[in-house]
């Protein structure tokens, strides 16, 4: 069983661990322009643990995450006088795989330093700007990638899992995958009678009050509530889609109509003084 959650009161904490071991392993650090240092940390609302039929849907199924694997992209610093800055490191996109400890942290190299700061925004998934079949060459991101014939590019997200009912004996596998989506000439869902593709992905904003100083460290917390994929909007029933849902797109719209519920976004700040790290 592993736990995957970052929980804000103690993201400071895993960071500053993180910072020192990193530098102690490559015995540099790359410091941003007027020493400041932006992290973005991705985590979960509450402790994931993985491989354990512990968590139970408004319906009364239960369920187990055996994998949690997603996007973040086009991240977006929103300032009060409506310009905004795009975030281009990593050529703006993060993988987070929740089986990985280095997978939630994301360092933030920004061009230029800006003052005050009012939202934040981004793109779950991956817009089709960003959506390129054959894009990532090396795994992880190349086994994230989107069968051809059903859209092509990248899963947004894929959250594996075994649901049961109150009635069965063993928990049976559904695979939580969104992508494009695709539309079909009658009842038929074979890919010879795709139609057309249906883009996904989704774009989230959340108010943040950041006043970027000349030094110090931000830490921006980016959770997800596992439950709410499959409670907010619609209650999602597993029974409903036995074959899964990449060639569903009326699952995959419930999934997301859910999932623009499923994030929240906190911040904190510190700086140096004397030598030593202060939390605002």
């Amino acid at each position: 069983m592993k736990i995957f959650s970052i929980h804000f009161k103690i993201a400071l904490t895993i960071v500053a661990f993180f910072f020192f071991y990193s530098c102690r392993k490559d015995h540099t650090i790359v410091v941003s322009p007027y020493n400041a240092e932006t992290k973005l940390l991705f985590g979960t609302k509450d402790p994931l643990y993985f491989d354990s039929l512990m968590y139970t849907t408004a319906n009364g199924t239960h369920y187990m995450i055996t994998d949690l694997q997603y996007f973040i992209s086009r991240v977006k610093f929103h300032h009060v006088n409506g310009s905004w800055q795009d975030v281009k490191t990593n050529k703006g996109l993060h993988y987070v795989d929740g089986r990985s400890w280095f997978s939630p942290f994301w360092n933030l190299y920004l061009d230029t330093f800006f003052g005050t700061v009012d939202s934040i925004s981004f793109v779950f998934g991956l817009d089709a700007a960003d959506n390129i079949s054959y894009r990532f060459p090396d795994p992880p991101l190349r086994d994230m990638f989107w069968p051809e014939i059903l859209g092509g590019g990248y899963h947004y997200m894929k959250m594996n899992l075994k649901w049961k009912g109150d009635t069965m004996q063993e928990p049976l596998p559904f695979m939580f995958h969104i992508g494009i989506g695709q539309t079909y000439k009658g009842d038929s869902v074979v890919p010879d009678s795709i139609t057309g593709y249906v883009q996904n992905y989704f774009t989230l904003r959340f108010p943040l009050k950041i006043e970027f100083p000349d030094t110090g460290f931000t830490y921006i917390v980016i959770q997800m509530d596992i439950g709410k994929w499959f409670d907010s909007e619609n209650v999602f029933n597993f029974s409903d889609y036995p074959n899964g849902m990449m060639q569903n797109q009326e699952a995959m719209n419930k999934a997301c109509l859910n999932g623009r519920n499923a994030f929240s976004v906190t911040a904190t700040h510190s700086v140096l003084r004397g030598g030593k790290r202060i939390k605002n």
